[in-house]
This record gives C-alpha cells, structure tokens and sequence, in this order.
C-alpha cells in the first residue's frame, strides 16, 4: 500500500466551515472517481496555533503504478485541480510508505 499525502492550506478569505463544503464538495466526487483508490481520508486541523496547514487528505493506492495511473487520466486530474483551486491557497504533496504500529481498530496501548 502506497499514500498520497497531502497538506492543504486553506485559500485566503475563506472561513473554516467554507473551506471544509467546498473541498467535501465538487472536489471529493472528483477524487471518488480515481480508479484504483483504496481510501481517502481528509483531517479537517482544529487546533493550529502555527503557520501550519489546515487540513491533511491521504489516498490510498495499492501499488504507485496504480497511483500514477490514477492520477494520469486526464479528466479527472483537470477537474481535481481546478476544484481543489477554490478552498486551497497551498498544496504540498509526499508520496509516502506507511508503517502501521498500532493497527486500526486493535484497541488501547497499556
């Protein structure tokens, strides 16, 4: 499994609640349409005391073949960046390769 991340900072003027609708909009049924999308993932930041982004989306592919593919077909990457223009003033994207430590869902740490 490979992950796209990215940190997003929200595009000036804009407030929390605008920049949340409008990305969990038009933009996420783009992003849906990506083939071979595992999982996305948007953590909205709710405690920012910093120059820090807003917000930190994560996709899911299985293979970064399969995330170049997704991202290759031109329609969709058109449409991803033109609506991600209306609630972002910055992106920084990593390709990333997770390590779990604590699976989901296994529970508390003693």
């Amino acid at each position: 499994m490979i992950k796209r991340v990215s940190l997003v900072w929200k595009r000036r003027g804009l407030t929390d609640d605008e920049f949340r609708q409008i990305w969990l909009g038009e933009h996420v049924e783009y992003a849906k349409q990506l083939p071979g999308l595992r999982a996305y993932n948007i953590d909205f930041v709710t405690d920012n005391t910093g120059d820090g982004p807003s917000a930190i989306a994560t996709l899911r592919f299985d293979s970064r073949e399969a995330l170049d593919a997704a991202f290759g077909v031109p329609h969709i990457k058109e449409n991803l960046m033109r609506s991600r223009e209306q609630f972002a003033e910055s992106v920084q994207v990593m390709i990333v390769d997770e390590v779990v430590v604590v699976p989901h869902n296994s529970g508390v740490l003693s």
